[in-house]
C-alpha cells in the first residue's frame, strides 16, 4: 500500500505529459527532494505488477511511461477504488467549517436545527458531527456545550484563539506553487488567510505589521510573523461578531513604559480605527504578548550578527547552557564553546520563555521534513529540552518547537566534521590516489590528509597517526577507526557515506541506547 502523499504525488505523474524535476516535485509537495526521491521508489515497487512504470532521466527528472494510453486509464481506475471515500472527505470538510463557525460565533449558542439547514444535512448528521468535534476540541481547552437552549463551545478567549488559529495553520499550504508572494507572507498563507479573512483584512494588518517591524527596527521570523498576523485577523473577526470573552488575568495589570507596549497600543488604535469600533484594554496585552514571543530574524554578515540587548535575558542564558550541555552529555560531544550554537539558541529561547508563559503556540511547518532528515538529533534535542525546560520552567515544549531547537543541533554537529585528520587506503596507483586526495580536500578543504597507505600497512600507520577516519577505495582488516568504502573517483553518493559515518550513525547508535534506556 502507498500513503496518502503517494498516492497523491502518483495521481500528479499521471496528469504529466512532460518530465517533471525532482525539485519541482518537491516544491509541489512541500517536501524534500529526499521524501520525493523515498515515495518514487515506493511507486515503483507499487507499480511492479501493472503496465506503467516510473522513468527517470538525469537532468530531465521523472515521467510515467506506458506501452498505450489503457494501462493509464487503468491505473486511474486503481486509484479511485483505493483513495478515501468521496463522502468522508466532504464530511470533514463540512466539520472544518462548521467547528470554525461555532470557534467564530462562540458564547453565542446555536441549535441543531440551524446547523442542519446551514450545512445542508439531516439533524442526525449533525449529531454525529459535533460528536467528532468535541474529540478535536477537548485536547485545546475547550467543551462543547449542549443544552435545551442550545449547543456552544466553551473555553477562554485565548483559548478560542488559538483552536482558531490551528484550524486555519491546517488549512494552509505554506508553499503553494503558481502564486507570487504577497510581501512578507507566502504565497501559500496569503491564499488561506485570504480565503478565511477576506483581501482587505488581510492586506490591512499586512500594512500593520510592516509599520510595527519599521517601528521595532528589526523584523520577526517568518513562522512567528505569519502567527501573530493570523491571531489578530481572529481577534478582529471575533470583535467584528461581538463575541469577544473576558481574559480576567489581564485586568489587574497596569501599562507598561516597555517601548514594545507603546508599540502594540499605537497598533490597537489603528485596528479600532480600521474597524470602527473599541477594543479591550486587555488587547494592548494580547498584542504584546505576541510580540515579545516573536523571534527575531537574526541578519548575519561577515563583519557582524546584528542582536538587540533586549533578545537575551538571566534565565535564556540559563536555560541555554543548561540545553547546550545536556545535548553535549548525551552525544559525548562537547559543544559549549560554540559561540554560534550558543548565539542561535539564546535568541531563540527568549522568547520561547514567553511563549510557554502566555500558552502561545507556533507551528513549524518544517517538522514533518525534520523528524524525517534530522531523526536521531530530534529525538535528542527532544530528550534534552525536557531534562532542562521541566526542571527550569516546570514547562514542556511542544514538537514544533523542538523541532526549531533541533536544527541548531544539527548545524553545530555538523560543524564538528570540519576539521578531521583522515587516512587513505588506496592501492590503484599513486596518480589515483592524488586524484581522490584533492577531490575530499576539494569537499572537506579543512580536513587533513595524514598518510595515504596501502591495506598491508593500514595497521601500523593507524596506530601511529591515530587518525579519526580512514577512507578506503579496498576492503580492509577490521580496526577501532571509523572506515568508510569509496570509489576511486569520490562521487556523490561516498560523500554522503562519509558525512553519514561520521554524523549519522554514531547518533543514531546514541538515540537507540537513550531510546532503550528511557523504555
Amino acid at each position: 500500500m502507498i500513503t496518502s502523499r503517494q498516492h497523491k504525488l502518483l495521481r500528479f505523474l499521471l496528469q504529466q505529459r512532460e518530465y517533471v524535476t525532482l525539485f519541482n516535485l518537491a516544491e509541489q509537495f512541500s517536501v524534500s527532494k529526499k521524501t520525493i526521491q523515498r515515495d518514487l521508489n515506493i511507486i515503483n515497487d507499487y507499480l511492479v505488477d501493472s503496465n506503467v512504470q516510473v522513468d527517470k532521466k538525469v537532468g530531465a527528472g521523472v515521467l510515467l511511461l506506458a506501452e498505450n494510453a489503457a494501462d493509464f486509464l487503468q491505473l486511474e481506475m486503481q486509484l479511485n477504488g483505493e483513495s478515501e471515500d468521496a463522502d468522508s472527505i466532504m464530511s470533514h470538510a463540512r466539520r472544518i467549517k462548521i467547528v470554525s463557525w461555532l470557534l467564530s460565533e462562540t458564547p453565542k449558542e446555536t441549535s441543531i436545527n440551524k446547523l442542519s439547514e446551514r450545512f445542508y444535512i439531516s439533524n442526525a448528521s449533525v449529531v454525529n458531527d459535533l460528536k467528532i468535534i468535541e474529540d478535536w476540541i477537548t485536547p485545546l481547552g475547550l467543551q462543547l456545550i449542549r443544552s435545551q437552549s442550545g449547543t456552544r463551545i466553551q473555553g477562554n478567549e485565548n483559548d478560542v484563539r488559538q483552536a482558531m488559529a490551528a484550524l486555519i495553520n491546517g488549512l494552509i499550504n505554506y508553499q503553494d506553487p503558481g502564486l507570487v508572494n504577497h510581501s512578507r507572507l507566502d504565497a501559500g498563507s496569503y491564499k488561506a488567510l485570504v480565503e478565511y479573512f477576506g483581501e482587505d483584512e488581510v492586506d490591512f494588518v499586512q500594512v500593520l505589521l510592516q509599520e510595527m517591524e519599521q517601528e521595532l527596527s528589526y523584523p520577526l521570523g517568518e513562522a512567528y510573523y505569519i502567527n501573530i498576523f493570523t491571531h489578530i485577523l481572529i481577534m478582529m473577526r471575533r470583535r467584528t461578531r461581538g463575541n469577544l470573552l473576558d481574559n480576567p488575568v489581564h485586568v489587574s495589570r497596569q501599562p507598561l513604559k516597555d517601548p514594545v507596549f507603546l508599540v502594540a497600543g499605537k497598533m490597537v488604535e489603528k485596528i479600532e480605527q480600521h474597524m470602527a469600533l473599541s477594543l479591550p484594554e486587555d488587547e494592548v496585552w494580547f498584542i504584546y504578548q505576541y510580540i515579545i514571543s516573536s523571534g527575531v530574524l537574526v541578519i548575519e554578515n561577515h563583519s557582524s550578527s546584528f542582536l538587540h540587548s533586549e533578545l537575551f535575558s538571566d534565565e535564556a542564558r540559563d536555560i541555554t547552557s543548561n540545553l547546550v550541555r545536556s545535548f553535549s552529555r548525551l552525544i559525548n560531544i562537547e559543544l559549549s564553546n560554540d559561540k554560534q550554537l550558543y548565539d542561535g539558541l539564546v535568541v531563540h529561547i527568549r522568547p520561547l520563555i514567553n511563549r510557554l508563559h502566555y500558552h502561545i503556540n507556533i507551528r513549524n511547518p518544517l517538522l514533518d521534513d525534520i523528524k524525517s532528515e534530522l531523526a536521531d538529533v530530534y529525538r535528542l534535542t527532544h530528550i534534552a529540552a525536557e531534562n532542562v525546560f521541566i526542571r527550569c520552567a516546570q514547562q514542556r515544549v511542544s514538537d514544533d518547537e523542538v523541532g526549531y531547537l533541533t536544527v541548531h543541533f544539527q548545524a553545530a554537529i555538523e560543524r564538528q566534521i570540519t576539521h578531521k585528520r583522515v587516512l587513505l587506503v588506496c592501492s590503484t596507483g599513486i596518480g589515483t590516489s592524488h586524484l581522490l586526495k584533492s577531490r575530499i580536500l576539494r569537499a572537506f578543504p579543512d580536513w587533513e590528509i595524514v598518510a595515504a597507505v596501502p591495506a598491508s600497512n593500514l595497521q601500523s600507520v593507524n596506530q601511529k597517526m591515530a587518525p579519526d577516519l580512514v577512507i578506503s577505495t579496498i576492503h580492509v582488516p577490521e580496526i577501532d577507526t571509523p572506515v568508510v568504502y569509496v570509489t576511486a573517483f569520490l562521487n556523490d553518493a561516498d560523500l554522503q557515506r562519509i558525512t553519514e559515518t561520521l554524523i549519522t550513525e554514531k547518533l543514531h547508535q546514541i538515540s537507540d541506547a537513550h531510546t532503550v534506556t528511557q523504555s
